[in-house]
């Protein structure tokens, strides 16, 4: 299990053995703030939801870590030929020298018990299930960034927020976007057949509890 990265890898996989989901988290995400005055049956519901949810869960972050080959304006080029296109880039990635590119998922034993439950007309449970699984990939994403903080410290550098196709971003006060069609371009740097994560042809990912993006790495001043 990769669980710290190290100035030397160029990529890898992260593999936790787990995410704690708290019940009352996803409560709250659904609007009930007092947890003393939710139903017994909702609450009952949470409960148990999260701690299938914690038995499903196979969180794993698979990454690369490239060259940035040039960045005029919206154009990104990356090393292995990697071009990405986006306004955002000039805000967010100035000065990048490195970028590292991410796919966290959560696994697909989540997805396909979220679907049965939906089939067989279960729908709080499988509305329980879905937010498990974005709590879950927000826990991981967190888990994941804190340590890339840490690997570029070693080497005098900071880390970007991370960018994700398919995201609005603020620039000089109008929301410019990155296509989600740019998620191939992302997969692009992964040999696709060690990946668990696949793409639909409208760029979705599959298992849906999926989550891509990218992070810049700049030398402090």
């Amino acid at each position: 299990m990769i669980d710290e990265l190290r100035c030397d890898e160029r990529g890898g996989v992260m593999r936790l053995p787990g995410v704690t989901i708290r019940p009352d988290q996803i409560l709250r995400i659904h609007g009930y703030r007092d947890l003393t005055k939710t139903r017994p049956l909702i609450r009952e519901t949470a409960e148990a939801i999260a701690k299938r949810a914690e038995n499903l869960i196979v969180p794993e972050v698979y990454y690369r870590r490239l060259d940035v080959v040039s960045m005029d304006g919206a154009d990104l080029v990356l090393e292995g030929d990697i071009a990405l296109q986006s306004e955002a880039f000039a805000r967010f990635l100035p000065g990048a020298k490195q970028v590292v590119i991410a796919i966290s998922t959560m696994g697909r034993a989540l997805d396909l018990d979220t679907a049965s439950h939906s089939e067989r007309g279960d729908l709080l449970e499988a509305l329980f299930l879905e937010t498990c699984g974005w709590l879950g990939i927000n826990t991981v994403t967190a888990r994941f960034t804190g340590l890339l903080h840490r690997w570029a410290r070693q080497e005098g550098c900071d880390v970007t927020s991370r960018l994700g196709p398919g995201y609005g971003y603020k620039v000089n006060g109008r929301v410019v976007y990155w296509a989600m069609e740019q998620q191939r371009q992302l997969f692009a740097a992964f040999d696709e057949s060690e990946l668990p994560v696949k793409l639909t042809d409208s760029c979705v990912m599959l298992p849906k509890m999926s989550r891509s993006g990218m992070f810049g790495i700049i030398p402090k001043k």
